[in-house]
C-alpha cells in the first residue's frame, strides 16, 4: 500500500502523527526536482519539477484534532431562586387580607443571572457556548491535473524566457504516478521535455523516488534518470533524510551532467522546513558546480499553502543566446509561490521569483490551476 492510501486509514488524532511524516514525492516544483524554481535559467542540471511535493502532500487532508466534538455535559435547567415568604397587607377600609408578591433574595438585583443551588450554595449558571468549529476535512486526491503558465524579463536586453507546463498525478496501487509536459523558450532558443516518475513506498519508514525523462534543443536534456531514497526519523517519523544521484545526456556532443543530491525534512505543526545540497559535476571537463537550497511550506493543501525557497548556485554550463557557455559564476534565486484552495475540487497556483547572477537579472511570474479528482 501506498503512503498516500495508508494515511486514510488512519483518524484523528492518530492519523495527524502518521501522516505528518508519511510522504510520498510528488511534485510541486519546490525542491531538488525543481525547474520552476528556476525555471528559465538553470538548464537540465536540476530535475524538471516533480507535481506535487512531499511536503504538501504529508500535510494534505490533515485537521485540527477535533477536541470540540467531546461530548457535551448536559447543563441543568435553572432553578426558580428561592424566595422570602410572602407578607400579607391588611385594607383598613374592608378588613380584607391581600397576598403581598414575593420577594426576591436579599441582595440580589432585579436583573439577577438565574442560580443552581449545589450544597447549600448558589451557583450562577452562565450561557452555554456554541461548541468551536471543526475545520472541514476534504476525502483525498485520488488523481490530479495542473496547468502553469510562466512569462519572465531578463536584463541587459536578452528579453523575456517563457514557460508552459501540464502536469499530472495519480495514485495507484504501486504508488503515486506523476507526468509532465513542458515547453520553454529563452534567448532565441525553444524546447520541450517530458517526463514520468513513480513514488513507491518499502515500508513505513522508507520509500523511494525513480523517474525518467526526454527533452529536446540546448535547453533541455536529451534523456535523464533520477533515482532518490528517503528515510524517515523520529517519534512520529517527522524527519525525512533523502539521498538520491541522477545523470542527463545533453543534446551536444559531449555535454553531459551527473550528481549526486542530499536534503532534508522536517515536519512542525502548520510548517515543513527543507534543505539541501546538489553536487554537479558538468561535462566536458567534469566541472563540480554545487548548490544549496532552503525552504519553508506554511499551510496545507486544503485550505492555502505558502512557500517561500532560497537557492545559492555556482552554476557551469548555461544556455545563453549564443548556446551553451561555460560560465562558472554564481547565481542566487528566490522564490514565493501560493496555492489558494477556490472550492473543493480546483485550486490557485501562483508565484513570483526574483534570479540574480553576474550576466543577468530575471522577475518572473507564474500562474496557474490545479483540479483535483477524489
Amino acid at each position: 500500500m501506498n503512503t498516500f492510501t495508508r494515511n486514510e486509514g488512519v483518524r484523528h488524532p492518530a492519523r495527524r502523527k502518521t501522516s505528518i511524516a508519511a510522504t510520498a514525492l510528488a511534485a510541486l516544483g519546490i525542491s531538488f526536482s525543481c525547474a520552476t524554481c528556476a525555471a528559465a535559467d538553470d538548464d537540465f542540471p536540476v530535475q524538471v519539477p516533480d507535481f506535487q511535493h512531499p511536503r504538501l502532500l504529508s500535510t494534505q487532508n490533515v485537521s485540527a484534532t477535533p477536541e470540540a466534538q467531546i461530548a457535551s455535559v448536559a447543563v441543568p435547567a435553572p432553578a426558580v431562586p428561592p424566595t422570602q415568604p410572602a407578607a400579607t397587607t391588611i385594607d383598613v377600609h374592608t378588613n380584607e387580607a391581600t397576598p403581598a408578591a414575593p420577594v426576591a433574595p436579599s441582595g440580589a438585583p432585579a436583573n439577577a443571572v438565574p442560580a443552581v443551588a449545589f450544597d447549600d450554595h448558589v451557583v450562577p449558571v452562565a450561557p452555554a457556548e456554541a461548541p468551536a468549529a471543526v475545520p472541514v476535512e476534504l476525502p483525498p486526491e485520488r488523481a490530479a491535473l495542473e496547468l502553469i503558465g510562466g512569462d519572465g524579463k531578463m536584463t541587459n536586453g536578452y528579453g523575456y524566457a517563457r514557460a508552459f507546463s501540464l502536469r499530472g498525478m495519480a495514485v495507484t496501487s504501486a504508488g503515486v504516478l506523476q507526468g509532465e509536459l513542458t515547453q520553454q523558450s529563452r534567448f532565441g532558443f525553444s524546447g520541450n521535455y517530458g517526463n514520468v516518475s513513480l513514488t513507491h513506498d518499502f515500508s513505513e519508514d522508507y520509500y523511494t523516488n525513480v523517474g525518467v525523462g526526454i527533452g529536446n534543443s540546448p535547453l533541455f536534456p536529451s534523456w535523464r534518470v533520477d533515482a532518490t531514497g528517503y528515510r524517515k526519523f523520529g517519534s512520529e517519523r517527522q524527519y525525512v533524510a533523502g539521498v538520491g544521484a541522477y545523470y542527463a545526456k545533453g543534446n551536444e556532443i559531449e555535454r553531459s551532467d551527473q550528481g549526486l543530491l542530499f536534503t532534508g525534512l522536517a515536519y512542525f505543526s502548520g510548517m515543513v522546513i527543507e534543505g539541501g545540497v546538489r553536487l554537479n559535476w558538468a561535462n566536458p571537463g567534469d566541472i563540480l558546480g554545487p548548490s544549496e537550497y532552503v525552504a519553508a511550506t506554511f499551510g496545507n493543501d486544503d485550505h492555502r499553502a505558502i512557500i517561500i525557497r532560497y537557492e545559492h548556485a555556482k552554476e557551469t554550463y548555461k544556455v545563453l543566446p549564443g548556446g551553451p557557455e561555460l560560465v562558472n559564476f554564481k547565481s542566487n534565486t528566490i522564490n514565493v509561490q501560493l496555492r489558494q484552495r477556490v472550492s473543493r475540487d480546483s485550486m490557485l497556483l501562483a508565484g513570483l521569483e526574483y534570479y540574480l547572477s553576474p550576466v543577468y537579472d530575471r522577475l518572473s511570474l507564474n500562474l496557474g490551476w490545479r483540479w483535483s479528482l477524489r
